[in-house]
């Protein structure tokens, strides 16, 4: 226990100091960012934002082919701002807006941690925060939701540093942040810090203070950020395009939460993945909310406000229609600040806080070997970059220089990112399951491959190799190499193949 009490100190107690907490925080957020394989929803955002260099539109999101306004546009710029800096979108540059929002969500926490108390809850909110397993593996993900959760703390920091004498030019910052935020995700960017303010403003009756005319002036820069990319996305060629990007915001955001047509998940779902999004110190979850129920006469207002914007933000979460487990990201600083707050209590004993202690460097160093080392040793060997890799070098050793088209056959999406495909490359889909198909089946679905184009690569999976070879007998086969951890699982029949003709 003596060994803990020092951690206990060096990480927020007299021999903290901050910068230890950021330098673990880029290193955990920051290292081998671009060595994973882009993740199921990370090829929405590598496709769109690949076809805005091709089309050099920035104004009208595509996948593939399709128009694709469902998120705003700034989570899509980010990357492209990138990827131009320095010179190539790869799988680092689609990456890198995230994990940098992940880092501005440890500086939030923090600094609301010293807002609402003292230096020592926002060092022990930000350390509970970095070593929270599933807030780094979304601040290493190409997506909005990192972007969404960040914008939205940072808003409730900058109001609590700013609320007790807030002028024009304060409130213009908070709205303009809510702006951007809600520019990158959706209308949930404002929701969240607006819940947050409302509840602390309810518990300090401090309705006068806030509703003077700066308040509503300061509203109108932030319309104006916000109002923008969408009405130059409509005046600049919008009658091509099709899609409103401002009707998208009412079908995704209201109509959505109301009346929803997908991701319509159970009402438990936020019971189970709160406490999931917020391992490990989800164990100090349920005792902190049970001594906040026990003793809320005696809280502080702080601690009251941090209870109440988490129950706030939960019902909210709840009562929406459609639900999926992400979702609850935003949620997981709120719980973490009030977990650390009880830890912080005056009726904490001190093994509480050496058990936090313990438990932040054990996650710490979990997600160092998990999230950074293993996935950076497994996909140097094995995934759809090196099978890309692969299939450019048999091509160049087969005919090199050469001009070639793809043509992919139920391939998965994400080799047209890594392959550099244009977004009009045709992918021929399935019809019903993969386990379903015969050879009679796939010529049926896919006559182009009895009546091949010249000068085609085909590529595919490896379900459905033995259907297909019969009719690529003249052509070069490349497989990618199986990985140990597929064993006799579904996954190794998706792996890539390709057919490369050599005549």
């Amino acid at each position: 226990m003596v060994k803990l009490q020092t951690l206990t100190e060096v990480l927020w107690g007299n021999r903290a100091k901050v910068s230890y907490l950021f330098i673990v925080a880029v290193i955990l957020l920051f290292t081998f960012l671009g060595a994973k394989d882009i993740w199921t929803q990370e090829h929405r955002w590598a496709d769109i934002v690949s076809g805005m260099f091709y089309r050099q539109d920035f104004f009208h999101p595509y996948l593939g082919e399709s128009r694709y306004y469902d998120k705003p546009l700034l989570s899509y710029w980010l990357i492209a701002a990138i990827a131009a800096i320095v010179g190539e979108l790869t799988t680092w540059a689609l990456r890198l807006p995230s994990a940098l929002a992940g880092l501005l969500a440890v500086w939030s926490i923090y600094r609301l941690g010293v807002s609402i108390k003292d230096k020592q809850l926002g060092l022990l909110a930000g350390w509970l925060l970095i070593s929270t397993f599933y807030f780094v593996f979304w601040a290493r993900v190409s997506s909005a939701d990192m972007l969404n959760l960040a914008g939205s703390l940072f808003a409730v920091s900058w109001y609590f540093q700013k609320r007790v004498q807030a002028n024009f030019f304060d409130y213009a910052v908070f709205f303009i942040i809510i702006a951007l935020t809600s520019l990158c995700k959706g209308l949930i960017g404002a929701i969240i810090p607006l819940i947050a303010v409302f509840a602390d403003i309810l518990l300090q009756h401090s309705w006068r203070q806030h509703l003077r005319w700066p308040l509503f002036l300061s509203v109108i820069p932030a319309l104006i950020i916000y109002l923008l990319p969408f009405l130059i996305s409509h005046y600049a060629g919008g009658e091509t395009y099709g899609q409103n990007g401002l009707y998208m915001v009412y079908r995704e955001n209201f109509l959505r939460y109301f009346q929803p047509f997908d991701h319509v998940g159970p009402l438990y779902t936020y019971f189970i993945y709160l406490p999931v999004y917020s391992l490990p110190a989800a164990l100090f979850l349920l005792p902190a909310l049970t001594a906040v129920a026990l003793g809320w006469k005696r809280l502080s207002l702080n601690t009251k406000w941090l209870a109440l914007t988490l129950g706030l933000l939960f019902l909210f979460f709840t009562i929406s229609g459609s639900r999926r487990s992400y979702y609850v990201l935003p949620l997981v600083p709120f719980a973490i600040l009030l977990i650390a707050d009880w830890c912080l209590s005056a009726t904490a004993s001190i093994k509480r806080q050496q058990w936090a202690a313990g438990l932040v460097v054990f996650s710490v160093g979990f997600i160092f070997l998990t999230i950074n080392l293993l996935p950076t040793w497994y996909y140097s060997k094995f995934g759809a970059e090196h099978f890309a890799t692969q299939l450019r070098q048999e091509v160049n050793k087969l005919k090199p220089n050469h001009a070639w088209q793809v043509v992919m056959l139920d391939g998965e999406s994400k080799l047209n990112f890594y392959l550099r495909l244009p977004p009009q490359t045709k992918n021929h889909a399935i019809q019903g399951e993969r386990d379903e198909q015969t050879m009679h089946s796939l010529l049926e679905k896919w006559p182009v491959i009895k009546d091949k184009p010249e000068n085609t690569i085909f590529i595919s999976r490896q379900k459905y190799l033995s259907m297909l070879q019969p009719f690529f007998t003249e052509y070069h086969l490349v497989q990618a190499a199986p990985s140990p951890v597929m064993g006799f699982s579904q996954d190794k029949e998706n792996i890539p193949i390709a057919f490369i003709p050599v005549k």
